[in-house]
């Protein structure tokens, strides 16, 4: 067994900023003076010091996997910076001022920081900027200030941002901010741009094994998940944490989490709160950044069982959709059967994970000692940043938040290990007074209840569906006549759904859509949709399912959805071929259209993985290849001699290697064959393939073939023929003295050259 020094469990998200990416943290809009025509010629930027990024990864590497901290996801500096010292005033022609300063950091992922003084006339307005103009937080007004004077400003992915003042002519000199740290980001959250020391996993900043709570899986808990909300905390980590309800029904905005994300309460009052930062699509790894709250206070907390309550400085808009979840507060193991958890790991978008069986009580002794303990999860995992996070039972209600455990990815699947959270119940009414417990903010009247429902449960519809993932998601197809498809569908209404109605809709022609059956509450059902006959270009496929049980689904949104499947006029077929070292659990690779678009993916491999061979289908045009490795030391040579080969139908190779470093990219274009060379492409094989001793070159037809050669790796030919006659059947090559690697068999006839990769496997 081969055993590889401890690796380092980070991936990171990647996010393309197009334009202007505005974040709102309850600003109140508008734009910076001439922000159209900015030049920062004349602002003075200031620049951090180096950090000493290393040292804080081999901290990360330890900390991380215990999930009793905060994930750290930048370095604070600290720093003197006001409107007095530093930066720079502009004197308008209206007798207004506008203060500007810049800030860098070289080879920063991202800049935030706190205005640990913040004093603003009642028309001043604050904004921050990405040097680039590509990022625009703000206005910020006098109506932000926290109850301790300081606000809290959300993240800027960039290493350069400005911050810009304007402050009206008549309370010149009656505003004040000042700076005392700002976080030099060194790893990716909330999607912000990667490091150049870093790249993008296949899930964003988080193992591969944790499921998006867009997934199918996760539809079914539509509501629980709008309570949920990442925290940026002490200006320089992540937590997770979730609204919960009081018996007053008034939404208040109390939010619970861990205590270990609780440093102190004028740090709270800096906490930036982002909800809906969810993937929209199931394999997506971006979500929204622009629905935020600032600044809260903790009204309770205790070590015990590792929980904190806050309460929110304002309330969360209604835009925002949230819900405040409901929570069993019994301590009854009897109350549970199962349980799942949402949750933001490393700031990643919202996923969530499940325990099929009851999670049961364990006193672990000092930090967090009453817990609820999972021994294993049987669907995703927790991971660093998940702390806080809520654990629902098979009700729908909150038991418990995430205070530690063992829990991780491992390749694509977890690891088998354990978590555990603290106990509602023993939050509840521990201690002798209301900043040690919940009972004295969740049950402000007094009423004894100890189960309460979520703040949406009264509005969620009787008879309500939601479509998820279509059966066949493959949407390109080279050689096809006839599409299969079919579509999932979920209760998430409160009745029984016995029966639906709609249309599918395939290139503008409609066909009705009847259902019948016995679907329960939260469970799913597949409906077949049928043959499609497929024509040349794009085809459109839509379902619209308006009606349940008889009646109009009340929230539309979820029943509609769309598939394009484009049966190409040009298609190319290409070829993938990874032969994997001893770690396929590194491994995994994209394939990205010119406009940024993953056609296709894979990874992260299970172990016993050897030989991967897949034919892909891909219209004309020009895209890259990128072959990843999570460890950093490729798939050849230290640990096995891995090898990738991309090739399309006449043998040409576009993309190959094995020796790189975290990543390799490689920019190709196709175009489609000739008819003829097409038709030649069809008449012959290679078999078997991989081969080991000898190869047999099959035709479906006698073929007048010119020449045969065969190429090795470096492309150099070891064998050839010339004016021969290829019978079917009848050709055989002897193989067994060639090394293992990559061949290219290729034959010359009259209607041109046609290749085929050929691997050969020891």
């Amino acid at each position: 067994m081969i055993i590889k020094p401890m690796k380092l469990l980070l991936t990171f998200l990647t996010s393309l900023l197009t334009g202007v990416t505005v974040m709102a943290q309850i600003s109140h809009g508008g734009e910076p003076y001439n922000w159209k025509n900015r030049n920062h010629s004349e602002v003075g930027f200031y620049s951090l010091p180096a950090q000493n990024i290393e040292a804080l990864r081999q901290e990360d590497d330890q900390v991380d996997p215990l999930k009793n901290s905060p994930y750290r996801f930048g370095a604070n500096v600290a720093v003197d910076l006001d409107v007095n010292n530093s930066g720079s005033w502009t004197y308008l022609p209206n007798g207004d001022r506008i203060w500007r300063i810049g800030i860098n950091s070289s080879g920063a992922t991202s800049l935030n920081f706190v205005f640990d003084q913040y004093q603003l006339p009642e028309d001043g307005r604050v904004f921050v900027y990405a040097a680039d103009g590509s990022q625009l937080i703000g206005s910020f007004t006098s109506e932000n200030v926290s109850q301790v004077g300081s606000l809290g400003v959300g993240l800027i992915f960039s290493n350069a941002i400005v911050i810009e003042y304007h402050e009206p002519e008549a309370a010149i000199g009656t505003g004040y901010l000042h700076i005392d740290n700002v976080t030099h980001g060194y790893r990716s959250a909330l999607g912000g741009v990667e490091s150049t020391l870093e790249k993008a996993g296949p899930f964003g900043n988080s193992g591969s094994c944790n499921i998006n709570v867009n997934c199918p899986e996760g539809l079914p808990y539509g509501i629980q998940k709008r309570s949920v909300a990442v925290i940026v905390v002490g200006n320089s980590g992540i937590c997770t944490g979730a609204l919960v309800n009081n018996t007053a029904q008034d939404n208040k905005p109390y939010f619970l989490t861990a205590n270990h994300c609780t440093p102190g309460n004028n740090q709270i009052q800096n906490w930036v709160f982002y909800f809906n930062h969810d993937a929209a699509a199931c394999n997506g790894n971006t979500g929204p950044t622009n629905q935020s709250v600032s600044g809260a206070t903790v009204r309770a907390k205790n070590l015990l069982s590792d929980f904190a309550l806050v309460e929110m400085n304002n309330p969360v808009p209604q835009s925002y959709n949230a819900c405040y979840s409901g929570w069993d507060a019994t301590d009854s193991q009897s109350n549970v059967s199962s349980a799942y958890g949402i949750h933001h790991p490393g700031g990643d978008v919202k996923k969530i994970c499940f325990e099929n069986n009851a999670p049961y009580h364990q006193s672990l002794g000092g930090f967090a000692s009453e817990v609820w303990y999972i021994d294993e999860w049987e669907l995703g995992v927790t991971e660093g940043g998940s702390s806080g996070s809520p654990l629902f039972n098979q009700s729908g209600v909150i038991i418990g938040q995430l205070a530690g455990g063992a829990a991780a990815c491992d390749g694509s699947v977890n690891n088998g290990l354990f978590d555990f959270y603290g106990r509602i119940g023993v939050s509840w009414n521990t201690g002798s007074t209301s900043t040690t417990r919940l009972r004295d903010w969740l049950d402000p009247g007094n009423t004894g209840s100890l189960i309460l429902s979520n703040s949406c449960s009264a509005s969620l519809p009787a008879n309500e569906i939601t479509l998820g993932a279509f059966g066949n998601e493959e949407t390109i197809y080279c050689s096809l006549v006839e599409y299969n498809q079919s579509i999932t569908v979920f209760n998430t209404g409160s009745n029984i759904v016995t029966s639906l109605t709609g249309t599918v809709t395939f290139n503008g022609s409609s066909q009705p859509l009847n259902w019948t059956g016995n679907l329960a509450v939260g469970g799913a059902a597949t409906i077949n949709l049928g043959l499609f006959a497929l024509q040349g270009g794009i085809n459109s496929i839509v379902v619209n399912v308006p009606t349940v049980n008889g009646m109009a689904d009340p929230i539309p949104a979820g029943n509609l959805k769309t598939q394009n499947v484009t049966f190409g006029e040009n298609p190319v077929t290409v070829t993938l071929t990874i032969n994997f070292d001893d770690f396929p659990d590194e491994t995994s690779w994209e394939i990205v259209n010119a406009s940024g678009t993953v056609i296709y993916s894979g990874g992260i491999y299970s172990e016993d993985e050897l030989l991967l061979n897949l034919t892909l289908c891909l219209n004309e045009g020009c895209y890259t290849f990128v072959m990843e490795d999570n460890f950093g030391d490729g798939i050849c040579c230290q640990y096995g001699n891995g090898f990738y080969s991309l090739t399309d139908a006449t043998g040409t190779t576009l993309a190959s290697g094995g020796e790189f470093a975290d990543f390799e990219e490689t920019a190709f274009c196709l175009q489609a064959l000739s008819v003829n060379s097409r038709e030649l492409a069809q008449e012959w094989s290679i078999f078997p393939n991989p081969a080991r001793t000898e190869i047999q070159i099959t035709t479906s037809k006698d073929l007048a073939v010119k020449s045969l050669h065969v190429f090795d790796p470096t492309g150099r030919a070891i064998d050839s023929a010339t004016g021969s006659t290829l019978q079917s059947g009848n050709s055989r090559i002897d193989i067994s003295a060639w090394p293992s690697g990559i061949y290219i068999v290729q034959i010359e006839t009259a209607f041109g050259l046609s290749s085929r990769k050929l691997v050969v496997t020891k």
